[in-house]
């Protein structure tokens, strides 16, 4: 079999060597356990001496054995003068036999495992896990490398794991067309031919072209029209849908080759051979039944709770037109019943009437005063049942959505066994039986709702229909009912790693992602109870002696200060600003191409196809300057010199993607990370604080979008959505997703700590919005520190493995509010680790998990026991909370960046009254992508013109000025340039490049000095 191209020429001579240590790494490394040093010592020539000295350096570095032909002279040189020894003869030449004895005993002393075929298989079930998620070639290579380390075996060579990669990449299709092949002949393809015809109404469109776009409508002629669509994408799925099973064509597969589709124009798929023709239109139907449930859904939901809302404020509304006139009927009403009574009362006062006279006259004053209060008492009914009836309101909602979405539910196929049963026989009713009547099942409506609809002993049919499109809402969002075929409203345990699949490799599962210390739940919940009573005794012993001088006990609670951390000068004026160009303006073009120079960024955009065809640079740019200042790319492509429109367009088209932009970034994001200017800000060098933050954008008028959702607070009639943004100490921009403005942000912070790769944060924080209970226990778990910002901190309750008397009893003044379930974790701390495990294999992302089983509230015992564990988290993190004030305004000194780069964000994304002008979420990603890819190029530039500025430093007086400038300011800073005007790609200018080019070879250390 022939091998795919992984690695680069350069970046295979790259993986061949060893990294090249500095001084402190040489020290780390050479350094042999008194075991081997006892071992060498035995040696008497200083050539093996020094020999085994480098294979163990360098393999405990890589897991790798290197050759002498790529040993460092530096090491050598190093290695004599530390073992004051001399390599003498032809470079350390060896016998075969003693390089092969000294391998053996070093792998020995790191419990280095053999090559078997049983760690074969374990790293091509990996690389096919990965290729069928269709992972980057590069990252399956460095993903094996990783894996190999974590099996502890010696890193197979690069020819091993090219082999190994291309086994699994080539697999994945053809294993499909193998299958494929008996069915080329089948009648039941021939429903795909209808997409590579012409449309009769229009000749020169195909009647493919008619599916490639979703629509975001929701009025009920573009509904109608998305029903139709689906109903001859369900038809063609039900026809070929053994075919497609038989195969063994995925979700995942399908989306990918039908992406390809999209993109591409007919006549490429028509040319393909028969077999691939008829593969790549399965992949396009299955995909897009998926698709096009979530889509009609998205719809569904969103219109039933704008029905929702809308009935509850005109409701309220009328409640508030028709106010002054009930007032005034009540105080009808009370004017009628106290002059009844006056009456009364004079008649009974009355000396000249006998009693028997007084009893008359009060009965006929009663009958009168009577017929009047009935008139009032009428008048007020009127009014109670317009302002109380809200099932009228409601009601009266119920014909529009009735035809938008009667057809929307009949089509739709729900997952019965996972589902409730009363809304599935409601469902499977309102399918059947085109006149509802009193027969309908009404077992999922609750008792008032039951009393509406049969309001005098009438069957009230649209409410009855309304009523359901609301439960059915509610059901698909609370994962109650799910879907059949769906990417996003399947069962919860679709999402998860199998049991079965899990059981079978939990041991392998768990070494592989750093878990086997959680495998015993004994041993590992001791710890954590250790853990918090520790924190529980010292936060109290410090309040009782009086160290924490910011807490005050307060009768029924407590009181916690946290003094603001005053700003230097320099952080009030930015000193930093003044080392930066202010004589002119800097083209954003020429800053791009000045970092592409520096980091490479934009080999990350590679065509769909995964082509090695590479596109023009210019493309590239003006595509990144379209989305990320949001002019859109038509604009661009207009007002741009030395582009074509038609080629932007091409460009968009094939080359960015979601995980095109991302690895953009992330290029950019690892080459920071070389800078020893880049961590000099942080709090402390060797630990990395993040946090995330939303920001809110409404979206342009006249586009719909799904994504999309309205808040009053921010975008009053219109809709908008959050860009949900990680940011670190260093102000690296690492992670960053688009989502609807009504969705909880705390999901995301899991998926943005998780799904980076270049950004290892040691401590997170985010503001209320972003932490639960859960978020506290899952994090823990995938081995993250979470630490929020918590709105009234006071309130939150705490926990303990004891009682609170227990606690009482030590003379605590912070006590739990009662004793956590130990039981109910145990007992689910199986499927605690697979979903874990789950979210560590990337084979779904932790919102979709976390918006099914939040979902399921208290139904669920994963998310009760998941829950119980992560109130023992919190309880730490809040006792630590309150006893360290430092901890306290590090967390807000964090927030405070995120927010800050908010304004950047602003500056960047200037075009089109900073609203976003796509509806897609993939193009809203990528526009956001975008956008934080011109911030990160920015930052970039900006520490690599101060590393400079450092480095032609005249004196140490200078370099510390700088230094403290640095710490004391931010890196963001973007005054000297040029966002608008012509955009002109005839030419770059190499002076912004030059203001960059540090020298590489100097340490920054050396540069700088000694850090304080």
């Amino acid at each position: 079999m022939a091998r795919v191209q992984i690695l680069s020429k350069e970046e295979q001579t790259k993986f061949s060597l060893p990294i090249k240590f500095n001084q402190a790494q040489r020290e780390y490394y050479f350094k042999l356990p008194d075991k081997l040093k006892k071992f060498v010592g035995t040696l008497r020539d200083s050539n093996n001496k020094i020999y085994f000295h480098l294979l163990f350096g360098y393999f405990k570095a890589d897991s790798i054995f290197y050759t002498k032909e790529h040993f460092y002279n530096d090491d050598i040189v190093y290695l004599e003068d530390t073992l004051c020894l001399n390599a003498t003869g032809d470079s350390l030449r060896l016998p075969t036999s003693t390089i092969h004895r000294y391998k053996q005993i070093i792998r020995e002393h790191f419990l280095v495992m053999n090559y078997t075929d049983e760690i074969e298989k374990a790293l091509l079930n990996e690389a096919t896990t990965l290729a069928s998620n269709f992972t980057n070639r590069k990252k399956i290579f460095y993903e094996l490398v990783a894996l190999s380390k974590k099996l502890k075996i010696e890193v197979p060579s690069y020819t091993e794991l090219s082999k190994i990669i291309s086994k699994a990449i080539k697999s994945q299709k053809q294993d499909i067309l193998d299958k494929l092949s008996p069915f080329i002949k089948d009648e039941r393809l021939n429903v795909l031919d209808e997409f590579l015809q012409k449309d009769k109404e229009s000749k020169n469109r195909w009647q493919l072209s008619h599916y490639k776009k979703l629509d975001h409508a929701t009025n009920k002629k573009r509904m109608l029209a998305s029903l139709a669509k689906f109903n001859t994408i369900k038809t063609k799925f039900q026809i070929t849908q053994s075919i497609i099973q038989k195969i063994g064509l995925t979700p995942k597969i399908a989306e990918y080759h039908a992406r390809w589709i999209e993109k591409s124009q007919v006549f490429q798929v028509k040319r393909k051979k028969d077999i691939e023709s008829n593969f790549l239109l399965l992949s396009f139907v299955y995909y897009q039944y998926l698709i096009r449930n979530d889509n009609l859904v998205d719809r569904f939901i969103s219109t039933v709770q704008t029905a929702k809302n809308s009935s509850l404020r005109a409701q309220k509304e009328c409640s508030f037109e028709l106010e002054p006139q009930k007032n005034r009927v009540m105080q009808s009403l009370e004017d009628a019943n106290l002059s009844t009574l006056n009456d009364i009362e004079y008649v009974i006062k009355d000396n000249t009437l006998s009693a028997e006279k007084k009893v008359t006259v009060i009965e006929a004053l009663i009958t009168k005063k009577t017929q009047a209060l009935k008139e009032i008492l009428s008048q007020k009914r009127v009014f109670d049942s317009v302002i109380d009836n809200k099932y009228d309101f409601i009601e009266s909602k119920s014909i529009s959505l009735q035809g938008k979405f009667t057809g929307v539910l009949k089509a739709i196929e729900f997952d019965e066994k996972s589902s409730n049963k009363h809304i599935i026989a409601a469902i499977n009713y309102f399918k059947n039986n085109s006149n509802i009547t009193n027969k309908a099942p009404q077992d999922f409506l609750d008792d008032e709702e039951k009393s509406a609809v049969f309001e005098s002993c009438k069957f009230r049919i649209s409410l009855y229909k309304i009523l359901l499109f609301f439960h059915v809402s509610d059901a698909i969002k609370n994962g109650t009912l799910n879907l059949k075929y769906s990417y996003r409203y399947r069962n919860f345990d679709d999402y998860m790693i199998s049991n079965d699949d899990f059981q079978r490799d939990k041991d392998l599962l768990l070494k592989k992602h750093d878990m086997e210390h959680m495998k015993d739940f004994d041993s590992f919940l001791e710890t954590i109870k250790n853990k918090v009573e520790q924190s529980y005794k010292i936060t109290n012993e410090n309040i009782n002696k009086g160290f924490n001088t910011y807490f005050t006990a307060t009768e029924n609670s407590f009181i916690v200060k946290t003094p603001k951390l005053e700003k230097s000068e320099d952080e009030q004026t930015n000193r930093l600003a003044k080392y930066f160009p202010h004589d002119e303006y800097l083209s954003i073009i020429d800053l791009l191409y000045s970092i592409n120079a520096q980091t490479d960024f934009l080999s990350s955009f590679q065509h769909y196809s995964s082509t090695t065809k590479k596109e023009n640079h210019n493309l590239l740019i003006a595509g990144i300057l379209g989305y990320g200042c949001n002019l859109s790319l038509s604009k661009m492509g207009k007002i741009s010199k030395g582009i074509n429109e038609n080629q932007l367009d091409n460009t968009k088209v094939w080359y960015f993607t979601e995980e095109n932009t991302q690895k953009a970034n992330d290029i950019i994001i690892t080459y920071m990370e070389k800078l020893e200017v880049v961590k000099h800000i942080r709090h402390n060098i060797k630990e990395n604080h993040t946090s995330s933050d939303g920001q809110k954008y409404s979206i342009a008028s006249g586009i719909d979008s799904t994504n999309a959702g309205y808040s009053n607070k921010y975008f009053g009639a219109k809709k908008g959505v959050v860009a949900y943004t990680f940011i670190d100490e260093s102000h690296r921009l690492f992670h960053s997703q688009v989502i609807n403005v009504s969705e909880r942000e705390s999901g995301y912070v899991i998926d943005g700590l998780l799904h980076n790769e270049t950004v290892k944060s040691d401590l997170h924080s985010g503001d209320t919005h972003a932490y639960t209970e859960i978020i506290f226990g899952l994090t823990d778990i995938l081995g993250f520190n979470f630490g929020p910002r918590i709105k009234n901190f006071k309130d939150q309750q705490l926990y303990g493995f004891h009682t609170p008397k227990y606690y009482h009893n030590l003379d605590y003044k912070i006590i739990p509010k009662r004793k956590i379930n130990m039981q109910k974790i145990k007992d689910n701390w199986e499927d605690i680790l697979r979903l874990s495990i789950t979210l560590k294999e990337r084979k779904t992302t932790a919102t979709q998990l976390l918006k099914r089983l939040t979902s399921y509230s208290k139904q669920h015992r994963l998310y009760g026991a998941l829950k119980e564990y992560g109130k023992l988290i919190k309880t730490d993190f809040l006792l630590n909370y309150i006893d360290d004030v430092v901890l306290r305004q590090r967390i807000e000194k964090q927030l405070n960046k995120v927010e800050a780069s908010n304004k950047f964000s602003k500056a960047v994304f200037f075009g089109n009254n900073q609203e976003y002008t796509v509806s897609t979420v993939e193009e809203q990603n990528i526009a956001n992508n975008s956008k934080r890819l011109i911030q990160n190029a920015i930052i970039l530039w900006n520490y690599l013109y101060i590393t400079k500025k450092l480095q032609l430093a005249q004196n140490q007086k200078e370099k510390n000025e700088i230094l403290r400038a640095l710490k004391n300011s931010s890196i963001i800073y973007y005054n000297f340039l040029n966002f608008y005007g012509t955009y002109d790609f005839r030419s770059y200018s190499k002076r912004v490049c030059n203001l960059i080019a540090i020298d590489e070879e100097k340490e920054f250390l050396e540069s700088v000095g000694p850090r304080n």
